[in-house]
């Protein structure tokens, strides 16, 4: 025994012997190694931010993140949070804001002066982009302080200062005070870029007395600086420096009218961002190099300049909107240079828009345009003087200085007439948004008024419509019933037509099924054939893949054709309706026969309530509306009659780049229907029932992310695929074969088995009178076609949700109360019956889920399901409720012991009925009867 345990002594020593020689030195090197490879991938990411390959920095940076962030080495956790908001800034990454809180925080925990500082500045900057320059100001002052305070000095103070120098600088060159101000910051940012040796320092210093000096009118002196300022970045190899000296250049050098030389310099820009990864920065290039181009009456270049420049400032997805308004100028200005009038004008249209929502959303950065704008023309018309002032120095000097002042307040005035042109016009500008704001608000009043008014008409009308027994009463009330409902459409229809001519109307693209939604549009088109005796024939071709749409726009534009169609379309003549895609464009075509309309008619179509003569009805708004969508779209409708056949052609293109559209990309789709079940294995059954395929699946299409969808084709399928499968929820059609949708829910809900499932119920039919029969088939929600797919998935939603509130109200009971819980005569007799074999059977230990399901009368899988829908809890789990339930009763009234209770109830086992006791109400039985 004695050996044993020596040789246990020795085995226990040389395993910790292992541990502390072999096994620990292994690990940490593990950890130097993975901290090495950080460090590796954060130094790679810098170099790749310096030359600009911002996407390839970023997977780089998120690495070096992720390793620090698994060994919780906050100050390196901080410095990579920080890396990372800089690359997302540039790439447009959402998460830019979370990686600087997170770095404030740890600065703040560890009480880091350097990692504050830099958070600080980049805050200060993020301010001074949206033209708060008091919260800026502020926090670059804040940076200043901590490292005065701390008694050091990094880059982040240099370019502290260099921001605040750039808030200083002065609009004009009287503005001495302002100009020695900046003088003061850039003497500092020289100093102590010297001091701490940071080479870009001495490149910001150069910029900006360079920028001084031009706006003293020192241009020359300002451009030797600006050159000084490349020179240097050229020997560092800064990538972002030496692009922005080349653009300062060029744009100078462009107010010069050197264009020689500011084509050098765009081009030289571009060059060294071509391979780079900021295509903000490229499209300021393409857009110099377009201005250049015009300038030199190269107006083909410039379009092509301007285009490419256009197409990159989209691709950034840039929120500097002033730089895109300056660019669609410049594309203007060249289509009018090569005569392309039509897009000159599409342009100018676009500018417009894009103009006035910076208007509405950025009065600060419009006025610094105006301003910035005014300024230029000012310096173009300073620069002249001053050469015409050195061509007069040979002549006579007085008569020179005289001519330079009797110029200078000439340009001064000319100057001031421009700032003040500028301000009129965004004065008229305003005003005109004011008198379409008035007038959509007139319109949006106008139509609320009328539906007062046509709301009392409609109330009593429909007391007289069902007292009434004369058939000449029922007509004349049913023409008045039609007629308000019509007057209702009309105002809706005019509401629709303010909304287009304020601009306030947007594309909505989201991606969905095309083929499938134009099937939901034109069914109820078929029942109304039906009714009318007319031939109605739809040929829809089947999409291939999913495209981005506006459901609204098309939806309009497809039922007013439809409509117009049907109104003058009389018994045993034809409509026709075809869609296809081709070319990334979705054509339609409505057709009709037994048109009388003359070719010389078929343009005051789209005329608002054009009438033919005063004896024929007139058209209405309906394709005015129409025309002003589809223009919106900017698509084209074409009206065509030949030989009686009268049809319109509809052009819509399904791109995702138009400057009206707002793109509804797929992960940021807002699902109105909240999740219905956090168990994503688990998710609650939908059963579909409707006999038209295409229906099907668009419903499959909209619940298959949050249900299990189950599928019939007729009522009698659909009864007997619910009885066998207990759905959470049903959604079916009305009119179907075999069994029409109010007997199917009379039999769902008269069934024992089926009677809690919510359905609701989808029809083509628009009259009260259907709405009334659904709603006597007990059906819970009844939706007309087409539906609104928002309000379809909510209404779903709200169904189970209130499911959900009664199962919740009766977990919180100690005896089940069958007229608190359920909705309907035949739930109440199920619970009934439930609570009575419960009461039989409590004491009966050897009472199995199969036995309660055979007294039931039903499936196993049936009770589960109707016992988890109804209540909340699986078979099993609702007989052990109720034992406890009951349990508990008796332990509040002090009948006997636990154990005597627990037997009393069906429990064998004391300690499982103790365990199953504390997890229902957190204490042990004898804790509970103390209580």
């Amino acid at each position: 025994m004695l050996k044993l345990d020596n040789f246990s002594i020795q085995n226990f020593i040389m395993k910790k012997f292992f541990l502390l020689f072999f096994v620990l030195p292994y690990t940490v090197s593990s950890q130097d190694t993975e901290l090495t490879r950080a460090d590796q991938l954060y130094k790679k990411a810098e170099m790749n931010i310096e030359l600009l390959l911002f996407n390839t920095a970023y997977q780089d940076a998120l690495g070096a993140y992720e390793i620090r962030k698994a060994y919780a080495i906050d100050t390196l956790i901080a410095k990579s949070a920080l890396q990372l908001n800089t690359i997302c800034l540039v790439i447009k990454k959402t998460e830019a804001e979370k990686y600087l809180v997170e770095a404030e925080q740890i600065g703040l925990q560890l009480n880091n002066y350097k990692i504050l500082s830099e958070v600080y500045l980049k805050k200060g900057n993020y301010y001074r982009t949206k033209f708060e320059k008091e919260k800026a100001l502020n926090f670059f002052i804040k940076v200043d302080s901590i490292q005065s305070q701390h008694k050091f000095k990094d880059k982040n103070l240099v370019k502290a200062y260099r921001a605040i120098a750039l808030l200083l600088l002065p609009a004009s060159e009287q503005d001495t005070t302002r100009f020695s101000k900046t003088e003061s910051y850039i003497e500092k940012i020289f100093n102590i870029s010297k001091e701490i040796n940071y080479k870009n320092g001495e490149i910001y210093a150069l910029e900006l007395m360079g920028i001084i000096e031009v706006r003293r009118k020192n241009i020359p002196k300002g451009i030797s600086l600006y050159k000084a300022a490349l020179k240097k970045a050229t020997e560092l190899n800064d990538i972002y420096r030496m692009s922005t000296a080349y653009w300062t250049l060029g744009t100078t050098y462009l107010g010069m009218k050197q264009f020689d030389s500011a084509e050098f310099y765009y081009k030289k820009k571009i060059n060294i961002l071509t391979d780079r990864q900021d295509p903000e920065e490229l499209a300021l290039a393409y857009s110099g190099l377009g201005d250049v181009y015009d300038k030199v009456h190269k107006y083909r270049l410039g379009v092509d300049y301007h285009l490419k420049a256009i197409n990159l400032f989209y691709q950034s997805k840039t929120d500097k909107i002033s730089q895109v308004l300056g660019t669609l100028d410049g594309l203007r200005y060249s289509y009018a240079g090569v005569k392309d009038y039509e897009n000159a004008y599409i342009v100018l249209d676009k500018t417009y828009r894009l103009r006035d929502s910076l208007v509405r959303t950025q009065n600060m950065e419009a006025s610094i345009r105006i301003e910035a704008r005014y300024l230029n023309d000012k310096k173009e018309k300073e620069i002249k003087l001053l050469t015409v002032e050195n061509k007069l120095v040979a002549a006579n000097q007085a008569k020179q200085r005289n001519l330079f002042i009797g110029l200078f307040f000439i340009i001064l005035s000319g100057g001031g007439a421009v700032f003040y042109a500028y301000k009129n016009k965004i004065k008229t500008a305003n005003k005109l948004k004011e008198i379409d704001q008035l007038k959509s608000r007139f319109f949006a009043n106008i139509s609320h008024e009328f539906r007062t008014p046509l709301t009392l008409i409609k109330s009593p009308l429909q007391s007289l419509q069902s007292s009434s027994i004369d058939e000449e009463q029922k007509r004349q009330l049913h023409l008045i019933d039609v007629n308000s409902n019509r007057m209702l459409e009309l105002v809706n229809q005019l509401l629709a037509l303010s909304k287009i001519d304020s601009g306030s109307l947007k594309l909505i693209l989201k991606e969905g099924d095309l083929s499938s939604f134009l099937h939901s549009i034109i069914e109820p088109f078929t029942f109304h054939a039906q009714e009318n005796k007319i031939e109605f024939k739809s040929v829809i071709e089947k999409s291939t893949q999913p495209h981005h749409f506006d459901k609204d726009i098309i939806e309009k534009i497809v039922t007013n054709l439809l409509a117009n169609a049907f109104k003058y379309t009389l018994k045993n003549e034809a409509i026709n309706f075809s869609s296809s895609i081709n070319e990334n464009q979705l054509h339609l075509i409505v057709s009709n026969t037994g048109s009388d309309l003359r070719k010389e008619e078929m343009a005051k179509l789209f005329e608002r309530f054009y009438q033919k003569n005063e004896t024929r009805q007139g058209i209405g708004i309906g394709l005015a509306l129409v025309k002003e969508l589809v223009e919106l779209y900017h698509g084209k409708i074409d009206v065509t009659i030949v030989e009686g056949v009268l049809s319109f052609s509809v052009a819509l293109p399904l791109q995702i780049d138009a400057i009206n559209a707002v793109v509804v990309m797929k992960e940021m789709e807002d699902r109105s229907i909240t999740e219905i079940n956090e168990n994503k294995e688990d998710l609650p059954i939908l059963l579909v029932v409707d006999d038209n395929q295409e229906i099907r699946r668009i419903l499959v299409s909209i619940f298959k992310n949050t249900f299990c969808v189950i599928e019939a084709e007729d009522g009698e399928k659909g009864l007997r695929v619910a009885q066998k499968e207990i759905p959470d929820c049903i959604v079916s059609d009305v009119m179907m074969p075999k069994m029409d949708g109010f007997a199917f829910t009379k039999a769902i809900k008269e069934n024992e088995i089926t009677s809690f499932i919510p359905v609701v119920l989808l029809t083509a039919k628009t009259s009260d009178e259907a709405h009334l029969d659904g709603l006597k088939s007990t059906a819970d929600a009844f939706l007309t076609k087409p539906f609104n797919h928002s309000i379809l998935q909510e209404t779903v939603n709200q169904l189970l949700q209130e499911r959900k509130k009664l199962r919740q109200r009766y977990s919180k009971e100690l005896i089940l109360k069958p007229l608190d819980v359920v909705i309907n005569s035949t739930d109440e007799k199920f619970l009934d019956k439930l609570q009575h074999l419960i009461n039989e059977q409590l004491s009966n230990p050897d009472f199995s889920a199969d036995d309660f399901a055979n007294k039931m009368g039903m499936g196993k899988m049936q009770l589960y399901r109707k016992l988890k829908s109804l209540i909340g809890l699986s078979s099993t789990e609702y007989l052990r409720s109720e034992r406890l339930k009951t349990s508990a009763k008796l332990l509040k009234k002090g009948n006997g012991n636990v154990s005597e209770i627990a037997y009393s109830v069906g429990f064998n086992d004391l300690s499982y009925f103790s365990k199953c006791f504390k997890e229902m109400y957190h204490c042990s039985p004898s804790e509970f009867s103390k209580k």
